[in-house]
């Protein structure tokens, strides 16, 4: 057991008295269990390979002289306390030139104990996108842990799907770590629905000239639920970009935390940085809080924030009753219409409708 771990730490603290400046997590778990991912490929992307060559049967620890990629230098948003979860179990990505697909599917059983490696190389000229999902049944309960990593070669393009279906007992921690080459694009698309616990943690280098990231988070925090974030962007390239926005839903109790770090690093010049994001409080007895935070050693950057936080308006939900729907099935409706707006960024039908199943399921069983 961990006796504590410290996580999603803003780059640069704030008052104390916030504290907001970091998570503390205590009683913790070491993995002790193994959840074996289902992988569905297609196109020029494959397993623990380079096209044409066999498994190049790494140790995983040191720079890998098949695929030229040292993940273990890559940081991730939750931070290096990852490293006290232990080894989890790997799977590497490897994407050649052309358009990919790859499906990971993890399926955890009750009572598990689990942390997964994800590591996904994008070689110059690749377009690769990756379907992360994360299920169980609905009363399971344990502790899920998953951390990815991304290598994005100049002019490749990633987006990644990660969609999360846990039991509502599940303590989910969710760790993002990328590099980005010259041109290269990365675009990150998160659904938190399930769990009863969440960290979520992402974190980019902008380190070629001219390379995006966009990062697009939806959650939808109920029944006592925990959502704690933490986003960095990192630009040292030239004309870098990033796009950052977070939309999401809260009642019943549940409690966010939302932190998103734009920093523009001495010779990114031209960079320009974004950060939005929005809340829809359907309760009173919620707990809101967002720091957005820019950081700056350049003078020639742009760089933008917001937060908008409301509740369901009167009039809307007078309308809405007008017409024949209850008030919980109004506040249902707002609640899903956040997601299905995300759900259209999602070029998958077949994540799309377990997504919109999980959700009707929830709505229905009143939760």
């Amino acid at each position: 057991m961990i006796e504590e771990l410290v996580i999603n730490q803003l780059p640069a603290p704030t008052w104390n008295r916030l504290k907001m400046n970091e998570t503390r997590l205590a009683g913790l778990e070491l993995s002790q269990d193994s959840c074996e991912p289902r992988v569905a490929l297609e196109g020029s992307v494959c397993l623990n390979k380079s096209k044409g060559s066999n498994c190049c049967g790494c140790s995983e620890k040191a720079q890998c002289a098949v695929h030229g990629t040292d993940f273990a230098k890559i940081a991730g948003g939750v931070g290096e306390a990852m490293s006290s979860l232990g080894e989890g179990k790997k799977l590497r990505l490897v994407a050649d030139a052309g358009k990919s697909v790859a499906a990971v599917t993890l399926r955890y059983a009750d009572n598990t104990s689990c942390y997964n490696q994800i590591e996904i190389e994008a070689k110059p000229g690749s377009d690769v996108t990756v379907l992360m999902t994360y299920i169980s049944t609905a009363q399971a309960k344990g502790q899920a842990s998953v951390q990815t990593k991304i290598d994005v070669a100049a002019g490749a393009k990633v987006k990644l799907v990660q969609v999360q279906l846990l039991g509502r007992d599940f303590l989910h921690i969710n760790d993002v770590g990328s590099e980005l080459g010259d041109n290269a694009a990365f675009e990150l698309l998160q659904i938190q629905l399930g769990a009863d616990k969440i960290y979520n943690g992402a974190r980019t280098e902008l380190l070629g000239e001219s390379s995006d990231f966009k990062a697009a988070i939806g959650y939808y925090g109920r029944h006592g639920q925990t959502v704690d974030m933490n986003f960095i962007a990192n630009h040292y390239g030239k004309k870098t970009t990033c796009e950052m926005t977070a939309d999401g839903v809260l009642q019943g109790g549940a409690k966010k935390i939302y932190r998103g770090t734009i920093d523009f690093k001495n010779g990114s010049a031209g960079a320009i940085g974004d950060e939005k994001e929005t809340v829809l409080l359907l309760s009173d007895d919620v707990v809101n809080q967002t720091i957005p935070l820019i950081l700056c050693s350049e003078e020639d950057v742009q760089g933008n924030h917001g937060a908008s936080i409301g509740k369901l308006d009167d009039e809307l939900l007078f309308y809405l009753c007008s017409r024949g729907f209850s008030e919980q099935e109004a506040v249902d409706m707002m609640a899903k219409a956040k997601i299905d707006a995300l759900c259209r960024k999602i070029d998958d039908e077949d994540t799309v409708q377990l997504v919109q199943r999980y959700l009707e399921g929830v709505m229905a069983d009143g939760e």
